[in-house]
């Protein structure tokens, strides 16, 4: 028990002189990036240092327009994820019980997206409540909708016990347009298959 007094001293010691260390690393090497002239050389460094797969990820870049997401239930319920963005890019996964499973794009016209302003107005859904549950029901599956409003103002509704009826009409619009588009997988693959 003796030896474990004067031991852990030591190891604390040399891991807090292991930590100083990488910190005096990074330091070295932030300073010596900002002190580097600028010339042509530097900068291109400078843009793929800067480059992270976070800002180049294709998400981000767009601002969201409407979504879906369908969830799991103890059945046979649909389940996946749309993402409209306000360019007219959709982004699709299909997880399980559906037609379609994996990652597809496709891409709505000005129409087909004002279509969803149009049916959320009619339904009222920017008045209804932001969610619609029971803590005790657990084996219904849920549909959280999402709608950017022509001002701009996001509204969010989770549905799963006892929510108005109506909210069907927009979450079918997600459906039919699996229905009624053409589909790109990431591997290149078109659904429906062209004939």
């Amino acid at each position: 028990m003796k030896k474990l007094y004067y031991i852990l001293p030591i190891l604390l010691i040399a891991f807090a002189f292991q930590a100083c260390k990488t910190t005096e690393e990074a330091v070295d090497l932030k300073e010596t990036v900002s002190e580097a002239p600028a010339d042509g050389a530097d900068i291109a460094m400078e843009e793929v240092v800067d480059e992270s797969p976070v800002l180049s990820d294709s998400t981000t870049d767009r601002a969201l327009f409407a979504s879906i997401e369908r969830t799991f239930c103890f059945g046979r319920c649909p389940v996946y994820k749309m993402k409209i963005y306000a360019d007219g890019s959709v982004e699709y996964e299909g997880i399980q019980n559906m037609v379609i499973t994996g990652k597809y794009t496709t891409t709505l016209d000005k129409s087909q997206m004002n279509a969803f302003l149009k049916k959320a107005e009619e339904i009222k859904f920017y008045e209804l409540e932001d969610r619609y549950d029971d803590e005790m029901v657990t084996d219904l599956p849920s549909t959280t909708l999402t709608v950017i409003d022509d001002k701009g103002e996001l509204k969010t509704v989770f549905c799963r016990y006892q929510f108005p009826k109506r909210i069907n009409g927009l979450a079918e619009m997600f459906d039919n347009l699996l229905k009624s588009e053409s589909w790109t997988s990431e591997s290149g693959e078109i659904y429906p298959p062209e004939r």
